[in-house]
């Protein structure tokens, strides 16, 4: 991945912040449970008529009993031909064992009783307005349909079943022993009968308690992995979405509405730790609908944290990110969480997350988050607190009441998150805006003191979090971040004393993240921070000083091409300084002439740099011995380039055959330099040097 590069012979300025560099987040999906979800086993049932089950009605074995009675409703459509007292007795029986002390007993139970209410006119039963007699399904071949002799059937029976069965569907021990998908697919038979009602104001009012714990049963199905992917396919989510914001809003029963919404999203939010989830929410209308969710209701905590963390797993895809990037309602709502929720730590985690994904991808989002929504200090703000809680975390020791709040199923996983996770997905979010050019410089210019706070408090991370194998992610994004922010600056602010040593202990501290071999990628983005300091005359002596420059020169013998890259980059600005030059002139010949030799011509950025640092190390008493060196160098990747360039035009490679033609044109001619000290004359002959030495030396 090579950054954007800006070189001329003089003066480099490397790690200019753009899109290429600031990459995705960790291939990673916030709170994503897979593996911890029960698993279920599939089971074989044998079917028996109506007479078995009366006759065995009181019989032991529960569990067998239930079972087929279960499989008898399932298949009601071929058990027409039994009476009504029958039917009546064994869906009685089915009822009352949904409170049987057997776990098993009571899942069968559950999902007989419930097929047996779906083979009745369900909805006239539960929405009648006037009590009627109910009445049978009619016989094969018949068109009479007979009235119920018994009012056992009452819209209270199916609530309460469906209380019953909610309760049980939030303990792992009922999930484990789902072992097909027809409770799914029964709770699914009701939403469809439900969509055939109007969604008026009263209709919607008497569908609410139904549907509510409905879809709370759902979403605790949901957290089994097998019958999660069995619920997602487009029949399941186009029925989820279709309850999704679609009654008309009314303060009669408002909260119900928004408790039925929060259920939804936490059902949505479940499924989508499936790998399927994002195609089959973008075809079937679900990210529309999390839109909604942001514009309506950003102020409902549990709904929006539900929401957030289903458009933060949606965000790893581009397509998504574009879709939440057409309404800017929305995402200036999302922007505001940085105010609203400053201190609630799993919204700020999936908003960061979510903004970061969508700044990699837009720079649009950037522009509108720093300049429309004017929330840049809200951002900042909200880094200051986590910033505050971990490295000082006696200062803030007051309890969020919101994240007290039980807004999720697995509110035990949400607790594991900690104050660094908010601060990684800040930090990278501000990297991200600072990639735009305008932004940066405006910062510099008119929130200076904010910009030199901002540095100190970065290399504050860096000093607590040095184990680079444990806190990578920290690192990485904090050195990302100072890199962005340094490149604006090309001068240190004058008399600021205070802030010219934070510099020095940022050169100090970086040499520690530099000179490593357990990450290649924190060593590159340290040298990136350490290139764009060099460019600062008063920095490059502190660079020698705490001898990190011996460093740079050594990694120029890395195997990485990437590290090699940038250490260049970090040389040809230390060469700016006559010091240094005269300290490593040889040295650097040895590494650099060996850093052209292994070359190709698909590595032609790393040969420019290597080329320009020979112009400059070019001298006109450079022992011959290296003059030869560094022409034999240069003139063997010249002979490379010139049989591409035979071939086909490259400007690239143009341009780099003009920087050696440089070179040979400007090697010293051979001569015969003076031994003396402090002298550094050169001489065509070695009668004339001995003239010098005779006028000069000899007393």
């Amino acid at each position: 991945m090579n950054p954007e590069k800006k070189l001329t012979l003089t003066k480099i300025t490397l790690n200019r912040p753009q899109q290429q560099k600031i990459g995705l987040p960790p291939k990673i999906s916030l709170n994503k449970q897979i593996d911890s979800r029960p698993q279920s086993s599939k089971m074989d049932i044998q079917p028996a008529n109506i007479n078995w089950l009366v006759d065995n009605i009181q019989q032991e074995n529960k569990l067998e009993w239930v079972q087929k009675c279960y499989i008898f409703f399932k298949d009601w459509t071929q058990n027409t031909e039994c009476n009504d007292q029958s039917k009546e007795q064994i869906l009685k029986q089915s009822i009352q064992l949904i409170d049987f002390n057997d776990l098993q007993v009571r899942l069968f139970a559950i999902k007989a009783a419930l097929f047996g209410f779906t083979t009745l006119n369900l909805l006239e039963l539960l929405f009648q307005k006037q009590a009627k007699p109910l009445l049978r399904r009619p016989k094969s071949g018949s068109k009479i349909q007979e009235q119920l002799p018994s009012l056992l059937y009452q819209p209270q029976q199916v609530l309460a079943i469906l209380q019953k069965t909610a309760q049980l569907s939030n303990e792992n021990v009922f999930l484990n022993l789902i072992n097909d998908n027809s409770l799914s697919f029964v709770l699914f038979r009701f939403l469809k009968l439900f969509t055939q009602l109007t969604r008026d104001q009263s209709t919607t009012q008497q569908q609410l308690p139904y549907l509510n714990l409905i879809f709370v049963i759902i979403k605790n199905i949901a957290n089994n992995q097998k019958e999660a992917q069995k619920l997602l396919q487009p029949t399941y989510i186009q029925l989820i979405e279709s309850y999704l914001h679609s009654f008309p809003y009314d303060q009669t029963y408002d909260k119900d509405l928004l408790n039925l919404y929060t259920t939804i999203t936490a059902t949505l939010r479940n499924l989508a730790n499936e790998n399927n989830s994002v195609d089959m929410y973008l075809q079937n209308g679900i990210i529309k609908k999390l839109v909604i969710s942001m514009v309506n209701y950003s102020k409902n905590y549990e709904l929006i944290l539900n929401t957030l963390r289903i458009m933060s797993k949606m965000s790893l895809s581009k397509e998504c990110c574009e879709f939440f990037l057409q309404n800017t309602e929305a995402m200036q709502n999302i922007s505001s969480f940085f105010k609203t929720y400053q201190t609630n730590i799993y919204i700020i985690i999936r908003a960061s997350f979510l903004l970061a994904n969508m700044t990699t991808y837009f720079e649009g989002i950037r522009q509108l988050i720093y300049y429309k929504f004017n929330q840049f200090g809200d951002i900042l703000q909200c880094f200051d607190y986590f910033w505050t809680k971990e490295i000082n975390p006696q200062q803030l020791n007051q309890i969020d009441q919101f994240s007290q709040s039980r807004a999720a199923w697995d509110f035990q996983i949400l607790q594991s998150e900690k104050d660094i996770d908010a601060l990684i997905r800040i930090i990278r979010l501000i990297a991200n805006i600072l990639t735009i050019e305008q932004i940066g410089l405006d910062i510099l210019k008119n929130y200076s003191n904010e910009y030199r706070i901002l540095i100190s408090k970065l290399l504050k991370l860096l000093q607590k979090n040095t184990q680079i194998t444990k806190q990578q992610e920290i690192i990485s994004c904090t050195l990302s971040c100072l890199s962005n922010l340094t490149f604006y600056e090309k001068q240190t602010f004058l008399n600021d004393f205070e802030y010219k040593n934070v510099k020095y202990e940022l050169i100090s501290t970086l040499g520690h993240f530099i000179i490593q071999n357990e990450d290649q990628e924190v060593c590159c983005d340290g040298l990136r921070v350490l290139s764009n300091l060099s460019r600062q005359k008063d920095l490059i002596k502190q660079i020698m000083k705490s001898r990190i420059s011996e460093g740079v020169i050594v990694l120029l013998d890395s195997n990485s091409r990437e590290v090699v890259y940038y250490c260049l980059g970090v040389i040809l600005n230390l060469l700016q300084d006559s010091e240094f030059k005269k300290k490593e002139n040889i040295n650097l010949i040895d590494y650099i002439t060996q850093v052209l030799n292994d070359c190709t011509t698909n590595e032609n950025d790393i040969a420019n740099l290597g080329l320009k640092c020979l112009i400059l190390l070019l001298d006109s008493n450079l022992n011959q011995e290296y003059a030869t060196k560094i022409e034999k160098a240069v003139s063997n990747f010249g002979n490379i380039c010139d049989q591409v360039l035979k071939v086909k035009e490259n400007n690239e490679l143009s341009n780099t055959r003009q920087l050696i033609n440089q070179i040979i044109n400007n090697i010293p001619e051979e001569g015969y330099p003076c031994m003396q000290p402090n002298c550094g004359r050169k001489f065509k002959t070695q009668l004339e040097l001995s003239i010098h030495v005779k006028r000069r030396h000899i007393l």
